[in-house]
């Protein structure tokens, strides 16, 4: 039988709210945590591993061992570049990619790409196929999307150009036509799921003004599913040279000026991608402090190698996989130490977040209050989204929760848990966020421990 859940807005009235606000924390039991600094895994986030989507491994799980959950799953459409329909054969392969990915609990960053040489054997000489190809190639694959929208982490936009990258052809110069191919993609993905475009300039032209300026996302129109929301940034080049091979000054923009314009992005969007040559900028002190103003959430486990193992070399590389997007860990709490059911329970955590980036995706914030002997669990989700806690700030949340009136008397564990949003990944543990605290996690679970033996029913209340 599932555990009890209790919706957002199960809580005290708001005259006893304030009431118990006036306790002291010290008349509650009161946890101070320790961070853990080890490297582990989390899921829509880190360094990824390459692969072709449709011929994905049965074992890529065995990676999550290494704090890897990130699938790069490349959906090659190169020898169906003239073909109208994509083969049935092809579809079913790439479902059962996403099958396998989540069997094994990884995600996947999609794109998809119709290769990278042209008629002179080389990425210069490349063309897209034909606007009215990739429109039905992506109809085609539209359902494939949404059927596993759920282990889909986001796309990099993909379709144009050589490796899909949006440079060198006819409509990643034709910004008019590039923002239909890309109004097309965002109408054919999941609506709660990002795109990423690998270059500044273009989501500045994307959503360019009548007025010579441009649509930016802000707090306001952060997760609202609004297209300027919905474009994230990645740079396949990252600090790989003075304009990171062409990233920057596409349009006559200075990088110190494109690269503000990425830092206020990306602090409500995503931003991940890979580097692709040694270079001083690709130095640990510029690395770390890029992927801090940036919000780094992701990079290639395998490119280029020379830089990261520069970065193993100059002492960074833990640094950068440890904090590459979110990293959540808890201060303290203060949780009520003997309630009677149908009371109040009061809860009070700090959590601060040491990443590089918040999250993206949706998922939700639950209290867990769990018998000691396991018999019962009670789930009340909280109106929290934490993609709101922010990289290098610390939140203190206040919550006051109604308990049912015949919950079982008991000794009692509170957990914190971040689950998935989907429902058919809600319940796996894998897909559960980790902090960053020492003798909280429980792998089995997915849960983390807040505070163990609170009393309900069973010992009388200080009043």
């Amino acid at each position: 039988m599932r555990p009890k859940r209790y919706p957002q807005g199960l809580y005290c009235s708001w005259w006893l709210v304030l009431s118990l606000a006036g306790l002291a924390c010290a008349q509650m039991k009161s946890t101070v945590y320790q961070p853990d600094e080890t490297i582990f895994a989390n899921p829509d986030q880190g360094f990824y591993l390459y692969r072709n989507l449709h011929t994905l491994e049965s074992d890529v799980g065995k990676h999550r061992a290494q704090g890897l959950t990130l699938v790069w799953g490349r959906i090659d459409l190169e020898p169906y570049r003239e073909q109208t329909d994509l083969p049935s054969a092809f579809l079913a392969q790439l479902e059962e990619g996403f099958a396998i990915a989540r069997d094994q609990g990884m995600k996947v960053i999609v794109r998809a790409s119709y290769g990278h040489r042209g008629t002179g054997g080389d990425y210069r000489t490349y063309e897209d196929p034909s606007e009215a190809m990739i429109r039905n190639h992506i109809q085609q694959l539209a359902p494939v999307f949404a059927n596993n929208a759920d282990i889909i982490s986001l796309f990099e936009a993909g379709f144009v150009g050589p490796w899909g990258e949006w440079h060198g052809t006819d409509i990643a110069r034709d910004y008019d036509r590039g923002r239909d191919v890309l109004m097309f993609l965002l109408a054919h993905t999941p609506r709660d799921r990002m795109i990423v475009v690998r270059y500044p300039y273009l989501k500045q032209q994307l959503f360019a003004r009548c007025d010579s300026g441009f649509l930016t996302v802000t707090a306001d129109t952060a997760y609202s599913g609004l297209p300027v929301a919905r474009i994230g940034h990645h740079n396949d080049c990252f600090l790989s040279s003075n304009d990171d091979v062409g990233t920057y000054d596409r349009g006559g923009g200075k990088r110190s000026e494109e690269t503000a314009y990425l830092a206020a992005e990306t602090l409500h969007t995503v931003f991940g991608g890979e580097t692709c040559r040694l270079y001083a900028y690709n130095d640990c002190g510029r690395a770390v402090q890029e992927l801090e103003r940036l919000h780094g959430t992701y990079l290639n486990n395998a490119y280029q190698p020379k830089v990261l193992q520069k970065w193993r070399d100059q002492g960074c590389f833990d640094q950068i996989k440890r904090r590459l997007g979110a990293r959540l860990q808890l201060i303290d709490s203060c949780v009520s130490s003997s309630v009677l059911p149908g009371e109040c329970l009061r809860i009070e955590f700090s959590i601060t977040n040491s990443g590089f980036a918040s999250l993206y995706n949706a998922r939700s914030v639950q209290i867990v209050l769990e018998q000691a002997s396991g018999q019962h669990r009670v789930y009340h989700t909280l109106g929290v989204d934490p993609r709101l806690w922010k990289p290098g700030q610390t939140y203190r949340l206040h919550e006051v929760l109604v308990l049912a009136e015949d919950m079982p008397a008991g000794s009692y564990t509170v957990h914190l848990y971040l689950p998935d949003a989907y429902p058919s990944l809600a319940d796996d543990p894998r897909y559960a966020l980790r902090l960053a605290n020492e003798d909280v996690w429980q792998a089995d679970k997915g849960f983390n421990k807040l505070a163990s033996g609170i009393q309900i029913g069973t010992a009388s209340r200080q009043r």
